[in-house]
C-alpha cells in the first residue's frame, strides 16, 4: 500500500470537489475501488475514459459503488478483458477469463480508473463539452493520474486529451502499432500511455484485445508473447 495516498487522494478531491462547486457543477469520484488490491498488482494499470453516465442535477455517486460489484457490463466487459490479459502476461484470446460478476470484480479491484470529465455526462460523450472540461480540470487530472504512479495507461477514447492537455507530446513521436492503437513514454510520467477506441467502440472485442496486447508487448512491457 501507497502510505498516504489515501489522505493525498481525499485532499485532492476536495480541493477539486470546491472548484466544480464554484460553477454548481457536481463531482464524480473514481479512481481506486474500495479494499483495491492496485498497489500490490504489477503492471499498475490506469484506464483514462471519459465521464459517468449520469445526470447532472442528481446527487453525484462513486464510480465504484455503482460498477465494482460487477453487475454493469458494457464498458467494463472490455476493460475486464483487457486487464486480466494485462495481468496475466499477455494471454492468448482464447484464455482470457469471461466476464462473469466475479471476473468483473476481481478486475476492478486491480485498477485505477480516471474519468477526464468528473461532472458526468450522457450514454454518448459530446466531444466539445469532453475537451472543454478536460482543459478547465487539466491540472487537477494530471495530479490525480500521478498519483497513482501507473506503469501504464490506457487512454480509451482519450488519446488526443492525453496527449495534447494531460502530456503535452506531439504526434509524430507516437508509435503506431496499427489502426486501432498508438502508444508513447510521456517525458512528464514514467509510464507507456496506449492510445485506443473507447471500451464500447463497435469493434469487435477480440480485435480490440488483441491489438491493446500486441501493442503493449510492442512497448516492452509485457513479458510474454501474445498469440492468436
Amino acid at each position: 500500500m501507497n502510505r498516504g495516498f489515501e489522505q493525498e487522494q481525499a485532499a485532492l478531491f476536495a480541493e477539486w470537489r470546491e472548484h466544480l462547486a464554484q460553477g454548481n457543477l457536481p463531482f464524480y469520484e473514481d479512481g481506486l475501488a474500495r479494499d483495491s488490491s492496485y498497489w500490490e498488482t504489477q503492471p499498475r494499470v490506469l484506464f483514462l475514459l471519459k465521464e459517468v453516465n449520469a445526470n447532472q442535477y442528481v446527487d453525484a455517486w462513486n464510480l465504484f459503488d455503482v460498477v465494482g460489484d460487477g453487475s454493469i457490463r458494457d464498458t467494463w466487459t472490455v476493460i475486464s478483458y483487457w486487464t486480466h490479459g494485462i495481468h496475466g502476461g499477455g494471454l492468448p484470446w482464447r484464455d482470457v477469463p469471461d466476464a462473469t460478476p466475479d471476473n468483473l470484480r476481481k478486475a476492478l479491484s486491480k485498477i485505477a480508473v480516471v474519468n477526464v470529465n468528473k461532472c458526468g455526462g450522457g450514454a454518448t460523450s459530446i466531444g466539445a463539452e469532453l475537451w472543454v472540461a478536460a482543459y478547465r480540470d487539466r491540472e487537477f487530472l494530471r495530479r490525480q493520474i500521478r498519483l497513482y504512479a501507473p506503469d501504464i495507461i490506457i487512454a480509451g477514447g482519450t488519446g488526443d486529451i492525453a496527449r495534447h492537455l494531460l502530456f503535452e507530446e506531439h504526434w509524430q513521436d507516437w508509435n503506431r502499432h496499427s489502426d486501432t492503437v498508438y502508444w508513447i513514454r510521456p517525458s512528464a510520467l514514467e509510464t507507456v500511455l496506449v492510445s485506443t477506441y473507447h471500451p464500447q467502440a463497435r469493434i469487435e472485442h477480440r480485435k480490440l484485445y488483441e491489438d491493446v496486447l500486441t501493442g503493449l508487448k510492442a512497448a516492452g512491457t509485457l513479458p510474454a508473447k501474445v498469440q492468436g
